[in-house]
């Protein structure tokens, strides 16, 4: 009964992702994907850094102490990025590991990719927090707003509105494949949005940049330091 619970949750997912994305053209396979960006660029920030994690942030409790160690996002072998989930009091939510502070700061080039007056001044990122790796842990690299994961494959947002890693090139019908980016709060961003979206499919949640169905709520994507623990 779990499992068919599941699988109707997936379903009624896909469904209304479709139907939400019906009138997006999607990338056609031979074509250039490194301009499907978003209109939209994020004024102040960083376009590129080397071997870091994501982990889930709730929106509600983005103002939460720094100095933590996060669960990083998984990956399994096909690509799909999956962010855990524990139950606690018949609540299904995300699972944090306990507070502890960096082990050592960041001295990975980063570069801003846009400045102006408004913008802090601190041009080098470095994550308040930190994340055990694992040889299922999303590894990620961002360059010129490109997002690779350690095997290569592009960081995209398909035709569903999930995100996920594929190619290159990305998969045909891929809405964005670039103009990702990091702000200066440290959280990972396409075009100027960080919100994006966790849905809950079974045990686990998929990620997504739209709200697409009634089990999904929004989060923001830390950038967290893998270290070995």
């Amino acid at each position: 009964m779990q499992f068919k619970n599941a699988a109707l949750a997936t379903a009624a997912i896909a469904a209304t992702a479709s139907a939400a994305s019906s009138s997006v053209k999607g990338y056609t396979p031979g074509e250039p994907w490194s301009t499907l960006t978003p209109s939209a660029t994020l004024d102040c920030g960083f376009s590129a850094y080397t071997s870091f994690g994501i982990a889930v942030q709730p929106v509600s409790s983005a103002s939460a102490s720094s100095k933590a160690k996060r669960h990083a996002i998984s990956q399994i072998g096909d690509g799909q990025i999956q962010a855990t989930a524990t139950s606690t009091s018949g609540k299904v939510t995300t699972t944090l590991a306990p507070t502890t502070k960096k082990s050592s700061s960041s001295s990975k080039a980063s570069s801003s990719s846009k400045t102006s007056s408004s913008c802090k001044a601190s041009a080098t990122l470095s994550p308040a927090d930190t994340s055990c790796k694992n040889s299922g842990t999303l590894a990620l690299t961002l360059k010129d707003g490109i997002l690779t994961d350690n095997k290569g494959r592009v960081g995209s947002i398909v035709s569903n509105r999930q995100f996920q890693f594929d190619g290159p090139p990305p998969q045909a019908g891929a809405i964005y494949a670039a103009g990702w980016g990091i702000t200066e709060e440290g959280n990972l961003a396409l075009g100027e949005q960080d919100v994006f979206y966790q849905c809950l499919s079974g045990d686990f949640y998929n990620l997504y940049d739209e709200s697409i169905a009634e089990q999904c709520s929004p989060i923001h994507l830390e950038v967290v330091e893998l270290i070995d623990c």
